[in-house]
Order: structure tokens, then sequence, then C-alpha cells
């Protein structure tokens, strides 16, 4: 007997394991596959197969949603919690700009690139040793 539904499973264990919003979204991201599924093992061998998916499924396009509602300001100190030890705030953004959410209509793929390049542009300036003034006045 299940005390946890496949939902609950995979946000208690396998996102809660993962540091940051962004870092839960890029997680859930190299889970889906080329074959429009997602690949999760352990909880396709609990749950079954359409349970993991609409399982994962909902997570995926519930983390999109958060990541399109937060302020960048937001988002730039989650990049650094994201980040896995060693690695660059540059190349984890990296990792996720080259992305496509698959699950995602045209226009959150649009609003979350948008979204990333402006973090990107924000985290790139704040560790540039002379940033440029964005306006100045005369």
């Amino acid at each position: 007997m299940r005390l946890r539904s496949a939902s609950e499973d995979f946000e208690t264990s396998s996102l809660a394991a993962v540091a940051g919003l962004l870092g839960r979204f890029l997680y859930v991201e190299k889970l889906y596959v080329t074959c429009g599924k997602y690949e999760h093992w352990g909880l396709t061998k609990v749950y079954g197969e359409d349970a993991a998916q609409r399982a994962i499924g909902s997570s995926h396009r519930t983390l999109l949603t958060a990541i399109l509602r937060k302020p960048l300001a937001w988002l730039v100190i989650d990049v650094a919690e994201s980040c896995t030890k060693g690695q660059a705030r540059e190349e984890f953004l990296a990792a996720l700009v080259d992305l496509q959410p698959k699950p995602a209509s045209p226009a959150a793929r649009a609003h979350l690139k948008s979204v990333l390049s402006a973090l990107s542009a924000l985290v790139e300036s704040r560790n540039s040793p002379s940033p440029q003034v964005a306006s100045q006045r005369r």
C-alpha cells in the first residue's frame, strides 16, 4: 500500500534533492527525452508509466510557471543556489539558455527565453570588473 502519490513522491524525493528553482527546472528538462516522454526509472517502476508521466509533467509545468512569475532579482539569487558544486554561474545559465522547454507553448518558450537572456546579462554584468552604466544623465 502506497502512502504517497507519484506527484508527492517525485516532489519530496527527486525534486527536493535538487537545489534552487532553476536547478529543479533544469533537472526535469533533462528527464524529458526525444520521444516525448519523461524518463525516470524509479518513479515508473513504483507507480507505473502513466502516473510517472503525469507527475513529472505536472511538476515541469509548475516549475516553468514559477520561473516566469519570479522577479529577475529573485532569479539572480536562485542562480547561485542552483549551481552544482564547482559550477560557474555562467556555465549553469548557458545550459539553461540552450534548452527548448519541451511541453511548453510557443509563448511560454519565448517568455522563458527572454527571462533567461535577461538573467544571463545581469549575471554577466555583475561579474564584469567594470560594469557599464545603463544610463547616464548629462
